[in-house]
């Protein structure tokens, strides 16, 4: 499907069609597409281009200084992984990654060495980092392994459909990350900045906070916050930085991302209204990470866009849900009634 419009919550393809989008464009568009703020605040930027680490835009300093934590910026998601999975080694020393069954965070090679979907694993086995000792999302780990540097944990996990642990598992892997000297990753590029019904979710107990899709309003951007500010003097390995990308603070992204920061945390009470009718409509997961046992391809065909969730049989498919926050309740009504027609 190709994209040629997209605004609010409604989308239309090259056809003219239009769809009523429950992605955000994988959870990104939290304030829905072509946000007139978002677009203001970027066509506004008298700097589109800085020198990444070595001379960044006055917008770029100002959106590091309205984060709660100090940070390191990345462009991707992934990037915010990989900065969080280096920190953990220059912080302990030790090589060991802690990680989940079903756990998706990202596909650079370090970052797809803690993903536990072996489909994305398999191809560049004999590349991947380690070791990384996997455990069952959801259950105590028990105690970590002498190497563990770190565990990475997402809040809810996304890619295998909205799986929401029991209360208390972060706490229980503060404890144990304690007890073991190793840092705790929350990976919240897909649940935080909002999408849980919070800014930050699992920053009470990490040491790490990843998050990313939603921060930039639409363009690349991710940060990896140190919760435990004294981590971010583990970079302090000389005048240059080794880990670093062209596009790092790029001030077009950072406009937008003071834009979110600053609009998000009044949509919280709608985010948990909505995640109220999405309970009340069978569909599982938590705030607006949605997902519900049916076929995506019946839900495109209905004028609905969401996010596929593969499975091997037919009959396990689930489509997933993680809308813009301002989606209306006229839209949600009318995605409701559409879903329920066969």
């Amino acid at each position: 499907m190709i994209w040629t419009r997209a605004e609010g919550s409604r989308v239309w393809d090259e056809n003219g069609r239009e769809y009523i989008d429950l992605t955000a464009g994988f959870g990104v568009a939290v304030l829905g597409h072509a946000n007139p703020r978002i677009s203001e605040a970027i066509a506004s930027q008298p700097v589109r281009h800085a020198l990444g680490d070595l001379a960044e835009a006055d917008v770029t300093r100002r959106f590091r200084e309205a984060l709660p934590w100090p940070v390191k910026l990345g462009v991707t998601g992934e990037d915010a992984v990989e900065i969080a999975l280096r920190t953990s080694l220059l912080a302990t020393g030790k090589p060991g990654i802690v990680a989940f069954d079903g756990a998706y965070h990202g596909t650079g090679l370090l970052a797809l060495a803690a993903t536990g979907l072996e489909r994305f694993r398999a191809p560049f086995s004999s590349w991947l980092p380690g070791p990384v000792h996997r455990r069952r999302y959801g259950e105590d780990p028990g105690e970590l392994p002498k190497d563990a540097c770190c565990v990475i944990v997402e809040p809810v996990q996304g890619r295998v459909g909205s799986r929401v642990p029991p209360l208390g598992f972060l706490d229980v892997l503060r404890e144990r990350c304690d007890a073991a000297g190793a840092l705790l990753i929350v990976d919240a590029i897909f649940t935080g900045i909002g999408r849980l019904g919070e800014m930050w979710p699992g920053s009470d107990v990490a040491d790490v906070l990843c998050v990313g899709k939603a921060l930039g309003g639409g363009l690349p951007l991710s940060a990896a916050l140190f919760v435990r500010p004294e981590l971010e003097s583990v970079w302090d390995l000389g005048r240059e930085d080794v880990y670093t990308h062209t596009h790092v603070g790029n001030p077009l992204a950072c406009a937008a991302g003071l834009v979110v920061l600053e609009e998000v945390p009044l949509l919280l009470g709608r985010v948990r209204e909505l995640s109220d009718r999405f309970g009340a409509a069978g569909w599982h997961g938590a705030g607006l990470l949605r997902t519900r046992r049916q076929n995506a391809a019946h839900a495109i065909r209905s004028g609905v866009l969401v996010i596929p969730i593969p499975a091997q049989a037919e009959a396990h498919a689930l489509m997933q849900a993680a809308p813009a926050f301002t989606i209306t309740d006229e839209d949600l009504d009318e995605v409701f009634a559409r879903l329920s027609r066969h």
